[in-house]
């Protein structure tokens, strides 16, 4: 970058295309991420250390390299509010307005921090002009690799209950199976009254356990975290079959995205 445009963007008159034609420049190596977080603000953490860490394994350098990336933060009482009404043109239109404004910024792709949300992609994607990387292709194709056909999904009672999640893993040739009865509720419940509070309580983390051992014992050959706050609850060590943790394979998945050379 030149000296001139170095001192301008110094100088306290702020040109803000300046300033994106400076991202671009000193991050030609490779995209930009965008994050839609805030749904809710405990996993946005997750896919900030997890994007951190696993670009550092995947390029080479003194340890100090870090990926480059925005953030737009929702506000989740506004998002919870309209799911339970079932206005998902409204979450829908709450989370294209942060899309967007990471398009603004910069991002060349952007992801939604949250699996439940997806459930709006059709109001989403049609008002973003940015391509959106989806969670759900990045799990599918996690059980995929692994070898697995028949997957168990814990999520909440809309993704465990909707199509977007369980149809679109079917779309990828896997056999889905959901909890059920009070292994649903329990899931559920937990996620709005606790985890996306940043409570994680061990007798929760039982009920989790227990309905995890429901599904390998209808014939799950993996578990889903549908999820992005339910791997800050339980871990690999709470099942008998291997755990795909959708936010990290998701933050992983976008690691890889950005350093796709065109």
């Amino acid at each position: 970058m030149s000296t001139d445009k170095h001192q301008s963007l110094c100088s306290s008159q702020f040109d803000s295309k300046l300033f994106i034609t400076y991202l671009r420049e000193s991050t030609a190596t490779m995209k930009t991420i965008g994050i839609v977080g805030g749904i809710a603000w405990p996993s946005s953490l997750v896919y900030y250390r997890r994007i951190n860490e696993y670009y550092k394994e995947r390029t080479t350098g003194n340890g100090l390299q870090t990926p480059t990336l925005v953030l737009a933060q929702t506000d989740f009482a506004l998002i919870e509010k309209a799911q339970t009404e079932g206005r998902w043109d409204e979450v829908g239109r709450l989370l294209a307005i942060e899309a967007m404004k990471l398009k603004a910024a910069g991002a060349d792709f952007f992801l939604l921090a949250c699996n439940t949300v997806h459930t709006a992609e059709d109001f989403i994607t049609p008002a973003v002009s940015l391509p959106m990387l989806h969670i759900v292709d990045a799990a599918a194709k996690k059980a995929l690799d692994n070898g697995h056909s028949t997957v168990g999904l814990l999520g909440s009672r809309y993704t465990m209950t909707g199509t977007y999640f369980v149809g679109r893993l079917q779309k990828a040739g896997l056999k889905v199976l959901i909890a059920e009865g009070e292994h649903q509720e329990n899931v559920h419940n937990a996620l709005y009254q606790e985890l996306a509070k940043n409570i994680f309580l061990p007798e929760t983390r039982q009920k989790f356990k227990a309905a995890i051992a429901d599904l390998v014992a209808r014939g799950a050959q993996t578990i889903i975290l549908g999820c992005t706050e339910f791997g800050m609850l339980v871990s690999q060590e709470d099942s008998s079959v291997p755990i795909i943790d959708t936010s990290i394979v998701h933050a992983e998945a976008a690691v890889d995205l950005a350093l796709v050379e065109e």
